[in-house]
């Protein structure tokens, strides 16, 4: 987004802003409606009451015949200023396919949703009719094919140059928009204007760094320009230079002493620099521009270690880094609705530091986000693996795509280079995989084949790395992810994977010990949606199960329904004749819950063989079922719970390997901590049967330690009645952690009766059980209550207490309520009896 408040100084340029004032209509309607840019055709229907909300019950179903309309804009608007010697026209964002008219005459054809398009203008007046004609993407993609036919691309959506995910998913409805999503402005300026600036670290020495600062400028006449650079709170650098017309670009190197590095959240400080640049002609300012940015040197690092292993670590500033977070999807299937309410970036970010991540991986089937989301990252430390905007198809490889992609390219990679978060830049999402194994060869002939693979040759291989050298070539691009088959658990020695085995194949849980690759970039388990928060937009209490057509709408997996049931089957004792909804949700969660801790305890217990763990996926795109750990309304599921504890740092990881359990100390961050470990393996109400302490232990930096390995002895007949309870006393300050290892699955366990009781004060609940109880889930009938933890076990007889941001009703059960207590209504008795909730269909 230009931020239209940059230029601070007296200068001959002038930015007017376009965006009020316009309206719309359906192409063959004569009504015309306001619009509010930046917007989408969906947001303006909405709006006018023209549509329901698609989020609403079956309301998605009425969007599609939306999809195949064209739609137009207008904007009437007054210019006074006639003597600069160049006026143009700037859309930071038209989405997709358009025809531009000013005064009835056609000055732009667009066709990149990702694209910044500029027009210089001749024709402008006082009085002006700004005009947008958008022509159906649907259409578009459909005509593409056929006239392709028969070499039909795999998903024709490949075909517009806009987000993928428009066209549905397998977490996301298909709402294919259209709109101007980004901001319009009028640019008149006399002699050039400053394009970007962009400054980065070559060289880190000991207390300085070489710093290359890049600025291109855009120049009309011949002559003398001087450019100078101010770096807050160093010396000012001035260029003066005889300079020729259009693209220039200047670069110089400046060594700066005592700068602070930029770092991961982890591993040190977020320091920013402002850096402004001065564009001067006869003594005049021609334009001014002001970034924002940090000094690092990020690397990934290849080196062979094995016959058949190579490493895949990120590297910061000379330091190997361990990578944790999520996948990040776009949070509104429209996303200016987004960028009109910016708590919603914010909470983003405050979910991922709350749940322990360094890093999130920008997944490549969105759009490119506005400046927010970026500068969040960099003022929190959140590394972000950034996806091309290219997901899990194959793509054209003509000379006119290949052309516009370039261009769309350099438009976002200028305006993100900035960001220090941003270390990688990765071509594709799934699209190496897809054509090697998902089966797009299949009934094709030798030549469409070579010719498809030759397309993704030159995009993915020649065309997109050649811009990036170009403009952005001390970050590293990695052409596609994943890199690495998971078909053989012996061949995960280089590279990343996406592990879906868990979920798509119905694998055992217990199968993320084994899949561990050099980074795992994906993998996850779906989980229910807060009851709460599903009544907002499901709120019939018939609609409230798996035959539901409304329930069905809001779980987007084609197969989803039956695998829960698959896995609420293998791991719990849900049964759908005697649990109520809300009881349905719980158990999903746990089976969240339990997957995450699997794979992320067995991920960075295996370091430093494994560098990464991102799982699918940390955020919604609307309100559903699906993978996320923290659901569309901002409520934490049991997966985030999960995410929080298992990356925190020190923590003690059991990791079951048939008859085997080993305890690993891990610590990722740059604090060497030290203390006393005790490992006991306990019966449920607390007896000891086995105990090991470990004394004066130290866990340095980036570090995973393993403590225990014990054979378990008659593990069938014995094991499902005891559990590892694991503590580290610590020597520093609050870092002390307390973490339980059940052997089996939650539907095995033979739990006894927990006798919970708990006291408040203020924010502040305090439990305490009398034999060990797993998974107490605190919950409100009104609202969601997202807490310091929930989806907890509470040891025997040793006080657990969690906090709420404000003082709310609430109840809670564990487990074992569950076992006892199988309720088919909305009465849920907790305690054995001592309370009960009312759970209305208004609540």
């Amino acid at each position: 987004m230009l931020i239209l408040l940059i230029i601070t100084v007296t200068t001959g340029r002038l930015i007017t802003n376009l965006n009020k004032g316009w309206k719309f209509r359906r192409s063959d309607n004569n009504t015309w409606y306001p619009a509010n840019v930046p917007s989408t055709i969906h947001m303006d229907l909405f709006d006018n009451k023209l549509i329901d909300d698609p989020y609403f019950e079956d309301n998605l179903m009425s969007m599609y015949e939306l999809e195949l309309e064209d739609w137009e804009y207008k904007l009437e608007f007054t210019n006074k200023e006639f003597d600069y010697d160049i006026n143009e026209l700037v859309f930071e964002g038209i989405d997709t396919h358009a025809d531009v008219y000013l005064n009835d005459i056609q000055i732009l054809k667009a066709n990149n949703q990702h694209r910044t398009w500029r027009v210089m203008i001749q024709n402008l007046q006082v009085q002006n009719t700004l005009r947008i004609y958008f022509y159906s993407a649907a259409r578009h993609d459909l005509m593409k094919q056929l006239q392709d036919s028969p070499l039909n691309l795999p998903y024709n959506y490949t075909y517009s140059r806009k987000a993928a995910y428009h066209y549905g998913w397998d977490w996301g409805p298909r709402i294919v928009t259209c709109g101007i999503w980004k901001d319009v402005y009028l640019d008149q300026y006399d002699y050039g204007r400053i394009i970007s600036m962009h400054a980065r670290a070559l060289k880190i020495y000991e207390k300085s760094v070489v710093i290359e600062i890049n600025i291109e400028t855009y120049l009309i006449n011949v002559g003398t320009y001087t450019i100078e650079v101010q770096f807050k709170g160093l010396d000012e650098i001035t260029i003066n230079n005889q300079y020729p017309l259009n693209i220039v670009n200047t670069k110089f190197l400046y060594n700066v002493s005592d700068i602070e590095l930029w770092w991961p959240i982890g591993q040190g400080q977020q320091k920013l620099y402002q850096l402004q640049a001065y564009l001067i002609k006869n003594e005049s300012y021609v334009d001014y521009l002001k970034i924002t940015t940090g000094f690092r040197v990020a690397q990934w690092i290849q080196e062979k270690d094995g016959d058949k292993t190579q490493t895949f670590k990120f590297r910061i500033n000379g330091r190997d880094v361990y990578l944790k977070g999520a996948n990040y999807i776009p949070p509104e299937m429209s996303l200016p609705r987004a960028l009109k309410n910016p708590s919603i970036y914010e909470r983003i970010f405050q979910d991922s530091i709350a749940a322990g991540y360094n890093g999130l991986r920008f997944w490549g089937g969105g759009q490119f986000e506005y400046d927010i989301f970026y500068e969040l990252a960099d003022k929190y430390g959140i590394i972000i693996w950034h996806d091309l905007m290219f997901a899990c198809a194959m793509y054209p490889g003509t000379d006119d795509f290949i052309a516009n992609v370039q261009a769309e390219l350099k438009d976002n990679v200028k305006r993100l280079r900035i960001h220090p978060s941003i270390v990688l830049w990765n071509g594709n999402n799934e699209v190496e995989i897809g054509w090697k194994e998902w089966g797009w060869k299949k009934n094709r002939v030798e030549q469409e084949v070579s010719m498809l693979q030759q397309w993704y040759n030159i995009l993915f291989l020649q065309a997109i790395p050649n811009v990036l050298n170009e403009i952005h070539p001390e970050i590293y691009y990695w052409p596609t992810s994943p890199s690495t088959s998971v078909n053989n658990v012996e061949e995960l020695g280089f590279g990343d994977i996406h592990y879906w085995g868990v979920w798509a194949s119905k694998h055992q849980i217990e199968n993320y010990t084994k899949f561990i690759g050099r980074f795992n970039s994906e993998y996850g388990m779906q989980a229910m949606i807060d009851v709460n928060n599903f009544k907002k937009v499901v709120p019939k209490q018939y609609d409230l199960n798996f035959d539901s057509p409304v329930f069905q709408i809001h779980e987007r997996h084609i197969r989803g329904i039956p695998l829960i049931k698959e896995y609420l089957k293998n791991y719990t004792n849900y049964n759908s004749n005697v649990h109520s909804f809300l009881q349905l949700t719980y158990f999903s969660q746990i089976i969240q819950h339990l997957s995450l801790q699997t794979a992320i305890t067995s991920l960075r217990s295996a370091k430093p063989y494994n560098m990464g763990t991102f799982y699918w996926q940390i955020n919604d795109v609307w309100p559903v079922i699906s993978w996320a750990s923290v659901d569309y309304y901002g409520c934490w599921k049991g997966g985030h719970y999960a995410a929080k504890k298992y990356h925190s740092d020190p923590a003690l990881t059991a990791i079951q390997n048939e008859d085997q359990i080993q305890v690993y100390l891990v610590n990722d961050n740059i604090v060497n901590y030290t203390g006393n470990v005790t490992i006991e393996l306990k019966q449920y109400n607390g007896f000891i049967v086995k105990s090991w302490e470990y004394k004066f232990q130290e866990i340095s930096q980036n570090a995973s330690k393993r403590l225990l390995n014990y054979y378990i002895q008659n593990y069938n007949q014995t094991y499902r009645s005891l559990y590892l309870q694991m503590n580290f006393y610590c020597n520093q300050k609050n870092c002390d952690y307390r973490g339980v290892y059940n052997f089996g699955r939650p539907k095995e366990w033979q739990l006894q009766k927990p006798d919970i009781s708990y006291t408040l004060q203020g924010n502040t609940i305090t439990f305490i059980s009398k034999s060990l109880a797993k998974y107490v889930y605190v919950f409100s009938n009104s609202d969601c209550i997202n807490l310091s933890d929930n989806f907890f076990d509470l040891s025997p007889d040793v006080p657990y207490m969690i906090t709420m941001k404000e003082p709310k009703k609430f109840s809670f059960f564990s487990y074992y309520d569950l076992l006892i207590t199988a309720v088919n209504s909305d009465l849920l008795l907790l305690n054995e009896g001592l309370t009960a909730l009312i759970l209305s269909e208004n609540d």
